[in-house]
């Protein structure tokens, strides 16, 4: 079989600072990260088969970024090679060449959207780096090449779980959480070091629960009551080695919030991509279910069968149900997200609808974040 090299154009940025500048201490571990970890490229990528080092304003802040090519050959080296990228990327930071930790990373590569090939080399390089599972938001993208970020995500639940409010998370505990952090972020000093959380879990009836809790070095029985009188909440205490092994178990009261809420933007990943979702279309895809809100996947709709739905259905804005221009916006952006299917003249659910995840993007200097 003849050979197919693939390449890889990386950009890591990193967080800015006012005091940062291009020494020639910088400039001379740049060049010797370059000899470790620099391979040729032949002028086929975009940046050099060597680490480049520049500088972005921010503000009154530099930030510095890394920029390296990678042309593989084999398959089966793509791995390996991807993962000495990003160990360069984190080694950088670490000697304190860049401006700070990494804040984001692109990637840039020959292939559509749907080419998951060229992406799963990346994912697999990502968990071996920096143990856990990348996701990516497509940038810009052509005929030829496909330009991403590289990210994480918080999965909440799937897509058909938030449109029916069936999974863990639910709009009903929303006060709740508002109660708490808005009391966390009032008085700092008094709840600081300590991480707080919510453990979603469904009741055997199957309604959504949650149990607010709290992990540090030891417990807190006075901010416990201290709480529990301003809040109305008990929490209650989860060692951090408890928290580190069954860490899926547990979510920040902001990504409880984000995964509950029925407003603001709504983020949905599919076979590792992310992509935002305009809620003023979101009730279209009522149009695909029945009455019990099961979706019709094996059932398709002419442009007029749909047009009649959406005048009678109780999900459309009353506004928009008598608006065809409404109907065919949402399903151009339904078709652009993978979520209908076009047949001849009809329209049905995508076969991968079912296995659509709700989710929270972010990016990599915002991932740990969001704990803080």
């Amino acid at each position: 079989m003849p050979i197919k090299p693939q390449v890889y154009d990386f950009v890591a940025y990193y967080e800015p600072r006012a005091d940062f500048s291009l020494s020639a201490r910088i400039r001379k571990a740049i060049k010797e990260l370059g000899r470790r970890y620099g391979r040729p490229t032949w002028m086929a990528g975009a940046h050099a088969g060597r680490p480049a080092i520049y500088t972005d304003m921010h503000g009154i802040s530099i930030g510095a970024r890394i920029e390296i090519s990678r042309l593989i050959w084999k398959p089966e080296s793509r791995r390996a090679r991807i993962a000495e990228v990003f160990e360069m990327f984190t080694e950088a930071a670490r000697q304190g060449i860049t401006s700070g930790p990494i804040s984001r990373m692109t990637v840039r590569f020959r292939g559509g959207k749907h080419s998951i090939g060229p992406r799963l080399p990346v994912r697999e390089a990502f968990e071996a780096v920096f143990g856990s599972t990348c996701c990516f938001q497509v940038l810009t993208t052509d005929h030829r090449y496909l330009h991403m970020h590289i990210g994480r995500a918080v999965v909440h639940q799937t897509l058909l779980q938030h449109l029916r409010e069936g999974g863990p998370y639910h709009s009903t505990y929303l006060p709740r959480i508002e109660r708490v952090q808005n009391e966390l972020d009032g008085q700092p000093d008094r709840y600081e070091g300590y991480h707080y959380f919510v453990k979603p879990f469904l009741s055997p009836e199957g309604w959504p629960e949650v149990d607010f809790c709290y992990s540090g070095h030891e417990p807190a029985r006075p901010m416990e009551a201290t709480l529990l009188q301003r809040t109305g909440e008990q929490l209650r205490f989860i060692p951090e080695s408890e928290v580190e092994i069954h860490s899926d178990q547990f979510v920040s009261l902001t990504d409880y919030e984000l995964g509950a809420r029925r407003f603001g933007a709504l983020w949905i990943m599919q076979q590792g991509l992310i992509r935002q979702l305009d809620r003023e279309y979101l009730p279209l895809l009522y149009l695909f279910m029945d009455d019990s809100g099961h979706p019709m996947p094996d059932r398709a709709f002419n442009w007029q069968e749909l047009f009649e739905r959406q005048r009678k259905s109780q999900y459309v804005p009353q506004a928009s149900r008598a608006s065809g221009t409404f109907l065919d916006m949402g399903i151009e952006h339904m078709l652009e997200r993978d979520l209908i299917m076009q047949e001849g003249g009809n329209w049905c659910l995508h076969p991968g609808f079912s296995d659509v995840l709700h989710v929270t993007y972010y990016e990599l200097g915002q991932y740990d974040k969001r704990l803080a």
